[in-house]
Order: structure tokens, then sequence, then C-alpha cells
């Protein structure tokens, strides 16, 4: 069994008071989307930061910046790199974070993006840049994992950058964030949180130290996503659905995600489907498929949790109108099947633990699709 995360925590009410401390007489890159910049530049604990000389923002994208706008950024700082860099935001702005953290470094080497994703040997060459994460959402788990995600729209791929050296120096994780998070935001980044626990749970890469991560990631979302509209007032609620991105990210940094997220990228490519809503459309279906696999783990979610996390999950997924919004962004069945081959092909199948064979994994995105459309 191995368990490695070098990711030093800090969790708990206004902890974002403390990241300018870390900046203080250092050249400080922030990557955040432009709505973040808005909204944190006004923030009481946060403003002593936008008013740093030594601070630069990058804030001009918002959700699933393009593998086009990473390479910018990291030609933009080419000959001038900064010490440390910041991500503040959800999980694409600390992705960006992260891979700004390795690209800004290798383009002085003249390694481009490309070549460390085709060839991870070439990390060895330089010294990634120290990367501080601040989440803002509750779900991505981006802050403690080693890899990133990169949307190249030309190709229309969702490509995955990883390496130990792209984990987080330290990450401030502040619950309060989600005081003012949107609703839908706050339902999307949980229910990505969710799978994460659960896809860490069905995982061939699961192990004990994983698994009681994910269990406690599973148990805590499956507690606090009934009651995410009273998230904004509800402080307990909060620090409830914080940890619960924590222990997934911490899981999954070790296993991986599986079949759920696999078919979630082309469904966010293809329909612009946000992250959280995507990996819930296969994820009652795959949850069935598993479920005999992993008995113990579901037992013991249950007893904690004192109901069937199965019924509990697909009361969430009634309650909070999930299947509407799917259903309003998914094209008619004959246009969704055209590509059906994108779905299989995406990767990350291989994680589960139960092997899926092709004609088993069309029929799960085809019930799943059913299901959503037929309500």
């Amino acid at each position: 069994m191995n368990y490695f995360n070098p990711v030093k925590l800090e969790f708990g009410s206004q902890v974002r008071n403390r990241v300018i401390e870390e900046c203080v007489s250092k050249s400080v890159l922030v990557i955040c989307s432009s709505s973040a910049y808005k909204r944190y530049s006004k923030d009481s604990e946060l403003s002593a930061l936008f008013n740093l000389a030594t601070v630069v923002f990058e804030h001009g994208f918002e959700s699933n910046p393009s593998l086009t706008d990473i390479v910018k950024i990291s030609h933009k700082y080419r000959e001038s790199p900064p010490d440390v860099i910041v991500g503040l935001g959800g999980g694409s702005a600390m992705d960006v974070a992260k891979i700004a953290s390795v690209s800004i470094p290798a383009i002085k080497e003249d390694i481009h993006i490309d070549d460390l994703l085709n060839n991870s040997t070439l990390f060895s060459r330089f010294k990634a840049i120290d990367c501080i994460q601040v989440p803002t959402t509750a779900g991505t788990g981006s802050e403690v994992t080693p890899f990133a995600t990169v949307w190249d729209y030309e190709s229309q791929q969702k490509k995955s950058l990883s390496h130990p050296v792209m984990y987080a120096k330290k990450a401030f994780i502040d619950p309060d964030f989600l005081s003012k998070a949107p609703l839908e935001v706050a339902l999307s980044t949980g229910l990505d949180a969710l799978n994460q626990a659960f896809e860490s749970i069905w995982n061939l890469n699961a192990n004990e130290f994983t698994r009681p991560l994910a269990r406690r990631a599973a148990v805590l979302a499956l507690q606090g996503l009934p009651l995410i509209d009273k998230i904004s007032k509800d402080s307990e609620l909060r620090v409830k659905l914080a940890l619960a991105s924590l222990f997934a990210g911490l899981a999954i940094s070790q296993t991986r995600t599986s079949i759920c997220h696999s078919i979630s990228y082309p469904l966010t490519l293809k329909y612009g489907i946000v992250h959280g809503m995507a990996c819930s459309f296969s994820m009652l279906e795959v949850f069935k498929y598993n479920m005999e696999f992993v008995k113990n783990d579901l037992d013991m979610i249950e007893l904690e949790l004192k109901q069937d996390p199965y019924m509990v999950l697909e009361s969430i997924i009634q309650k909070h109108g999930v299947k509407d919004y799917l259903a309003r962004s998914l094209p008619n069945k004959s246009v969704f099947f055209e590509s059906i081959q994108d779905f299989i092909t995406a990767g990350r199948f291989e994680n589960n633990i139960k092997k899926c064979s092709r004609d088993e994994l069309i029929e799960i995105i085809t019930t799943s699709y059913d299901s959503i459309r037929n309500g």
C-alpha cells in the first residue's frame, strides 16, 4: 500500500486571511476567473492581496480554460517567472495554476505543454514554481491532487497533465467562501465531490489508506447535498461540504477517477454541460453496476447514514432537478448516439473495480440517457 500527499493544509473559517503572508516580498501570479476577480477584490480578508504591488492577476477566462489560454500565459511570463503562483477559485483556476507552475519554467527551456503531456521525463529538466491553492467552491479537490485538466477545443479533446511536482505547496481551505456560492455552483461541485468519493471506492487503485477517506467524503456529501439550498445560511453545512470535497480530493489524488468522469468529459466538450452535472449523468447506473464489488464499503456508509446510499443519491438527483437540467442540455437520441465512440474511448474506464466490456459501457450510457430523457 502506498500513500503520498505533500500538500500542507490549513482548514477553517477565515483561513484565507493567511494567504497574504505567503505573498509578502515575493513576485506573485494569481490565477482566477474574471468573476472571481470582481468578487474577491472586494473581500475584506483578501483585498490586501489585490493591493500588493508585486502581485499580478490573470483573470481573462471563466470555466474550462483552453489549451490556447494556458500557452499564452506560459509565454507571457517566460522571461520573468513569478516566485509563487496562487490558484484562487474553482477547479479550473486551480488547474491552470498547477499547469502554469510547470509550463512557465518549462517554456523557458523550450519545452511546451504538448511535450510534457507526451513525455513525463521532461519534468526533471526544470524546477516547478511554488503553487498555493485557495479553493472557493467545494467539489473538485484540485487543491490536493497532482493532476490538471487541459481542454483542447481545437481537437475536441480533454487532456490530463500529471506529475508529483504539480502538488501544491500549501492549500488554504475556507468553508466561508461557500456562503457566497451560487446554488447551481454549490450543487454541481458537491455532486463532483460525491462522484469522486464513489469512484475512489469502486476503483482498482483503492487501498486501506484511500477507502476511509472516500467513505467519509461520501457520507458528508450525502448528508449535505439534500440541504444544499441552505448553504448560504448554514455554517455547519458549509464545513461538511468543504470537508467532503477535501477528503474526496485526498482519495482521488491516489486512485484517480473512473467511469463517470470519463463519460463526463465529452458531455462538457460537446454540449457545454458543467462538470459536476456531467459526472452525475451516469452515476446511478455505475453505482448499480459496481455495488456488489464494494458491498462492505457501502454497508459502512449506510450504517453511518442510517439510509441506503443509493436511495439518498437518487433523491438528491430528483430533488435538485439534475435530470431536468441534463435533459435540457442533451440532444435527441439519434444525434447523441452518433458520437457514442467518444464516450467509450475517453479514458479512465480501466480504473473501475469491475472490468467493463464495450457492450456494458454502451448499456450504461444508453440506460443513463434513457432515464434522463424519460424523467
